[in-house]
C-alpha cells in the first residue's frame, strides 16, 4: 500500500511539468518504491526490535537512521536494475540527485508508514484488552450470579423441609401409619431434591415428578380436601429451569388456598409453549391471598429472584386472583 502511494505521488510531482511521459515516470517511480520499499521493511524487521528497547528519543533517532540506510540500499539496487535489465545509466549528477530526492521520500513515507502500524497495532491491542475486560466482567458477574442463586437454594431446602416436617408432625398423633408412609415418600421426595441440588438446573420433567411426589405427602395430610393434576406438553418437558422454582407455588397453594378450606380444593400444575416460551401455571380453587406490597413470604420472593438473576427480563411471574388463584411463570425456551 506504502509502495503504491510513493509511486502515485512520485509519478505526479514527475509528470507536472512533463506530462508526455508520465508512463516512464510511472515505470520508474515503481521500481524505486519497490525497492525502497523492501529495502527499508527488511531492515526494519530485522534491527527494528534492538531499537524498541531504547528511550523514546533514541528509537525515534534509530528508526531515522533505518529509513536513510533503507533509501540508500534501495535507491543503489533500483539503479543497478536500471543499468543491467533497462540498460539506462545515471551520470554522477543524476545518481546524487537520485539519492537525495529518495532519501527524502524514505524519510517522510517512513516516518508516516511506521507511524500508521504503530498506531495500529496500538488499536488492536487496545480492542483486545476491552474485549478482555468485557470478558472478565462477564465472568465476574456470572459468579456473583451463581453466589446469588446458590444462597438463595440454601434457604430453599431448608425451609421446604420445616413445612414438610411440619406436615408429618401434625399426623403422629392423628395417625400414626400415615405419618410413617409420609416419612417415606419424603425420603423419595429428598432423593430427588439431593439429585436436584447436584446440577444448576433441572428438566422440566424432573420437576414435575418432585411436586407430584410433594403432593402425595400433602394429600396424607388433607385426604380427599386435596385434589391435582400436573399436565405438561411433550414439547416443553425437557426445558431445563432452576430446581425448585415450581414446588414453592404449589406450596402456596395448599397454604392459602386449600388447607384453610373445609371443602378444600384442586390444584392444578399446567406446563406448555406459547409463543417459544414455556408457560407454567399454578392454579388452585381457593379464594387466593392478600400479598403485601413488599411480597408475601419467602416462596414468591425467591421464585422471583431467581427468575431476574438467570432471565433478567425474558421471564416474568404474573398473579392473577379472580375468587380464584393462578400464579404463571413464563420463561424463553431458548
Amino acid at each position: 500500500m506504502v509502495d503504491g502511494l510513493i509511486t502515485v505521488v512520485v509519478t505526479v510531482g514527475l509528470s507536472y511539468n512533463d506530462p508526455t511521459h508520465w508512463m516512464q515516470y510511472l515505470y520508474s517511480a515503481f521500481i524505486f518504491a519497490n525497492c525502497i520499499g523492501l529495502s527499508i521493511v527488511s531492515i526494519v524487521t530485522y534491527v527494528g526490535p534492538a531499537c524498541d528497547r531504547a528511550p523514546i528519543i533514541v528509537q525515534i533517532g534509530c528508526y531515522l537512521g533505518l529509513f536513510l540506510i533503507g533509501g540508500l540500499v534501495g535507491t543503489e539496487a533500483a539503479i543497478l536494475i536500471f543499468r543491467y535489465v533497462f540498460g539506462i545509466a545515471f551520470d554522477a549528477a543524476s545518481h546524487l540527485r537520485t539519492i537525495r530526492f529518495n532519501l527524502i521520500l524514505a524519510v517522510i513515507f517512513g516516518s508516516a508508514a511506521s507511524l500508521y502500524f504503530s498506531l495500529r497495532e496500538r488499536a488492536q491491542q487496545l480492542r483486545i484488552a476491552l474485549k478482555e475486560k468485557e470478558l472478565s466482567e462477564e465472568r465476574l458477574t456470572r459468579l456473583k450470579t451463581k453466589a446469588e442463586l446458590e444462597a438463595l437454594q440454601t434457604k430453599v431446602n431448608p425451609h421446604f423441609l420445616f413445612n414438610t416436617l411440619n406436615s408429618i408432625a401434625s399426623l403422629i398423633s392423628e395417625n400414626p401409619k400415615a405419618a410413617e408412609e409420609t416419612v417415606e415418600r419424603l425420603s423419595e421426595l429428598f432423593r430427588h431434591s439431593l439429585k436436584h441440588s447436584e446440577k444448576s438446573t433441572v428438566t422440566l420433567s424432573e420437576e414435575l415428578e418432585l411436586i407430584r411426589t410433594y403432593l402425595e405427602i400433602e394429600k396424607v395430610r388433607l385426604g380427599d380436601r386435596l385434589r391435582y393434576d400436573v399436565k405438561c406438553e411433550e414439547t416443553v418437558r425437557e426445558v431445563d429451569l432452576p430446581g425448585m422454582l415450581i414446588q414453592p407455588l404449589v406450596e402456596n397453594s395448599i397454604k392459602h388456598g386449600i388447607a384453610p378450606s373445609i371443602e378444600g380444593g384442586e390444584i392444578t400444575v399446567d406446563a406448555r409453549e406459547v409463543n417459544e416460551s414455556c408457560v407454567i401455571t399454578v392454579s388452585d380453587t381457593g379464594k387466593g391471598f392478600e400479598r403485601p406490597a413488599d411480597s408475601d413470604g419467602f416462596g414468591l420472593r425467591s421464585i422471583e429472584d431467581r427468575l431476574r438473576l438467570i432471565y433478567r427480563e425474558r421471564a416474568k411471574l404474573e398473579i392473577v386472583q379472580n375468587g380464584h388463584c393462578e400464579i404463571t411463570i413464563t420463561i424463553p425456551l431458548r
